[in-house]
C-alpha cells in the first residue's frame, strides 16, 4: 500500500498498517478522534465487510505524527455509522514514575511512565469542546479519584492521552494477535501483570531499541 496523504473528513473511514503487513479499519470522528474495529487483514481487502457496533474496538485521540507516519487508505466502499457507542467517562493519567517490568528475569526492564497518583476518572464531552469546562480545557467533570485497585471497574474506558506512532500501532497488533481490546499503556499505570507478548510495546516506550529492529 502506498503511504498516501489522507485528509481528516468526519464520518471518512480508513485502513491502517499495523504492522507484518496487518491492516485495521478505522473512522474518523470530530478531529483528533479515531474509533478502531476489531476489523483486521492481513492484504488490506474488505469485501462484504461492514461497520457495527458491536465490533468497536475502541475510540482514541491521535497525534498528526501517527497519521503522518502510519500507512493509511481511504475506503469508499465501506459505509461509516453513527452509532459507534458513547465515549463519555476517561481516565486522566497521573504523575510519571519509574517502573520495572519481569523483575528477576532476564527481561527485566525499568523505564519511566505514568502512575495513578493524581489519577482521575472523568467526564469529556469528543464532540463539542466548548462543553469541556473543567479549567484544564480537557474534560467537563472529575467523577472520582482512582488508584491501582480500581484497575477492574475502569479497563474499559480510554486515556485521555493524544497517542503517537508506533505506540498506537503496537497496541492494535496486539489486539489483533490477542483477539481482544488490550490497552498496555493502561496495565502498566494501573500496575497490573504484564505478560511477555508485550515485549515489542514495553521496548518502544522505553526507547532503548531503535523502532527498526522492532518491525516499525
Amino acid at each position: 500500500m502506498s503511504k498516501n496523504k489522507v485528509y481528516w473528513k468526519e464520518n471518512k473511514v480508513i485502513s491502517v498498517r499495523l504492522k507484518e503487513d496487518i491492516f485495521v479499519l478505522a473512522q474518523m470522528l470530530k478531529s483528533p478522534y479515531l474509533v478502531f474495529f476489531n476489523l483486521f487483514s492481513n492484504d488490506d481487502k474488505w469485501d462484504k465487510v461492514a461497520l457495527s457496533k458491536d465490533n468497536v474496538l475502541f475510540c482514541h485521540a491521535v497525534t498528526n505524527q501517527f497519521l503522518k507516519s502510519s500507512k493509511l487508505r481511504e475506503i469508499e466502499d465501506i459505509c461509516s455509522i453513527e452509532d459507534y457507542g458513547s465515549f463519555q467517562l476517561w481516565i486522566v493519567s497521573g504523575e510519571f514514575e519509574k517502573v520495572t517490568v519481569w523483575k528477576g528475569t532476564i527481561d527485566e526492564k525499568s523505564f519511566i511512565s505514568v502512575g495513578t497518583q493524581n489519577c482521575f476518572l472523568v467526564e469529556k464531552d469528543i464532540q463539542n469542546h466548548q462543553n469541556n469546562t473543567h479549567h484544564s480545557g480537557i474534560y467537563k467533570q472529575e467523577i472520582r479519584k482512582l488508584t491501582d485497585n480500581d484497575y477492574d471497574s475502569i479497563k474499559n474506558y480510554e486515556l485521555t492521552t493524544i497517542e503517537i506512532y508506533p505506540n498506537l500501532n503496537e497496541r492494535l497488533f496486539l489486539c489483533y494477535k490477542l483477539k481482544k481490546n488490550v490497552d498496555p499503556s493502561k496495565e502498566i499505570m494501573f500496575k497490573q501483570q504484564i505478560p511477555l507478548e508485550y515485549k515489542t510495546y514495553v521496548n518502544i516506550i522505553s526507547g532503548t531499541i531503535s523502532l527498526t529492529d522492532l518491525g516499525y
